[in-house]
């Protein structure tokens, strides 16, 4: 079958694997594929259906949830933290609602009340009876035990309510808000000014304070959610699967009759959702620019023998995402400009090989090893342009650490423990003293691998062959 333009690919029905039919680009909207499965993975329910679609359910244990939840609560009675409650807005940064209870994505998010003491349940305001109806069904393991309640209400009323019924309105209490502040991300926080407000008011005495801090000492969500379960690392490993299932699209479909970045992006995000049946966290898709300078968005750049496209990849699996990158050479060999581009690459890969090699589970900082990665960089005559070099994978931007050689320092000092999860992805420009590019400035090229740091040392979650990569005879 001959390959599709994005126009003619946007009209023609998309593979029955797919079931994507008429994707409009205003808002990236996708029409809903029913959420239907059997099968029962740690991480993720995923089974192709006799129409080909796949569709994700979440399946995270009790088990799963009582060791997230135990070291939340561990966390909060630190004495730096001394909290009584915490407190995750759904009308905020969705990702701390959903760690807590698997409520999150296409379903909608949820207020939720998470108590220090065991003996009180966690309570989750789904806002409408059709959402509490949907995750009530799908959350069956982890609310017949009472410890989860989820229920339609919405709003500081209900929320306040149930913080005095819960015994959270004495004075003093302390009550930690997710996102009233961060870090990396959304340093004066996301939370309503009016939710926060009524709150207040009706818990005179009560302190609502931040949770999140640069650091080891990150909070009492942000610290455990680093260091991830075997059940997380599947979905993790999922994500990595259908990452490089985009990569080898990308290198399939960027030739003509494609002419554009869209006719690139659109089959590439459908492999992705087919692979995993959520919209990936971000598919960025730029010709001769920096990974992340489309935006995740399709865009009429035109495609032209000689490029180099580079992407920030980030599938989707049960709400975590985990980034590859692998930058592609449009045309082969003899086409100008490949013999600049393979010698980029195997500069990176080198940086990237070396770099990783120094690590000592439980002993090499995140500092320590972006700064290793600068000085092996600078020592090949090259120029780092990654911005961030370590990007771990999480749920959303509760995906942290996430740093560079000068981004983000503030996490520097967190130690490199097992469990952890993160794409090494150096980004690099050769100096016109090694070789120089068809252009007048050298490009940039990036490759990126998702590792596993275990009791013994990194592992590679990816299964691809890293070496340059072209879309004709190489």
């Amino acid at each position: 079958m001959a390959r599709q333009s994005f126009r003619e690919f946007l009209g023609e029905r998309i593979s029955r694997r797919v079931a994507l039919r008429n994707i409009s680009l205003c808002g990236l909207s996708l029409p809903l594929v029913q959420m239907v499965s059997d099968s029962k993975l740690h991480a993720q329910s995923l089974e192709p259906k006799p129409a080909g679609t796949v569709v994700s359910k979440p399946v995270f244990t009790v088990a799963e949830r009582n060791r997230r939840w135990e070291a939340v609560r561990r966390i909060m009675t630190k004495p730096q933290w001394n909290l009584d409650a915490l407190l995750a807005p759904g009308n905020g940064d969705a990702a701390y609602p959903r760690y807590l209870t698997q409520i999150g994505g296409r379903g909608g998010s949820a207020e939720v009340i998470f108590p220090r003491d065991v003996s009180k349940p966690v309570f989750a305001f789904t806002g409408s009876g059709r959402n509490k109806s949907f995750w009530s069904k799908r959350l069956v393991s982890w609310t017949a035990d009472g410890k989860l309640v989820i229920n339609d209400d919405e709003g500081s009323k209900p929320v306040a309510e149930q913080l005095k019924s819960s015994g959270f309105d004495k004075p003093a209490a302390r009550i930690g808000v997710a996102k009233l502040t961060g870090s990396r991300f959304d340093p004066e926080g996301v939370v309503s000014v009016t939710f926060l407000e009524n709150l207040k008011t009706a818990m005179p005495g009560v302190q609502f304070v931040g949770i999140e801090k640069w650091g080891a000492d990150s909070g009492p969500i942000d610290e455990p959610a680093m260091v991830k379960s075997a059940e997380e690392h599947a979905a993790i490993r999922r994500c990595v699967a259908a990452g490089e299932k985009a990569i080898e699209t990308i290198a399939r479909v960027a030739r003509l009759p494609a002419k554009t970045q869209a006719d690139i992006w659109l089959p590439t995000f459908t492999a992705m959702f087919a692979e995993t049946g959520e919209d990936p966290t971000r598919l960025s898709i730029a010709l001769d620019e920096p990974s992340n300078a489309t935006l995740g968005a399709p865009v009429e750049d035109p495609l032209k023998p000689g490029q180099i496209i580079s992407q920030e990849i980030d599938a989707t699996v049960q709400g975590y995402r985990a980034q590859v990158n692998h930058s592609i050479f449009v045309g082969g060999p003899s086409t100008p400009g490949f013999n600049y581009y393979k010698t980029a690459m195997e500069a990176a890969l080198k940086a990237l090989h070396d770099s990783i090699a120094i690590i000592v589970p439980g002993k090499t900082t995140c500092g320590q090893l972006v700064d290793q990665y600068a000085l092996i960089v600078e020592k090949m005559n090259a120029d780092d342009r990654s911005g961030v070099v370590l990007h771990s994978s999480g749920i959303g931007n509760l995906s942290r650490p996430r740093l560079g050689p000068t981004n983000s320092r503030g996490d520097s000092d967190i130690i490199l423990v097992p469990g952890m999860t993160f794409d090494f992805k150096p980004a690099l420009r050769m100096k016109r003293s090694v070789i120089e590019d068809t252009g007048r400035e050298n490009r940039i090229v990036q490759i990126g691998e998702h590792y596993l740091i275990t009791d013994k040392g990194p592992v590679r979650l990816g299964k691809r062959e890293l070496k340059p990569m072209a879309t004709e005879g190489a």
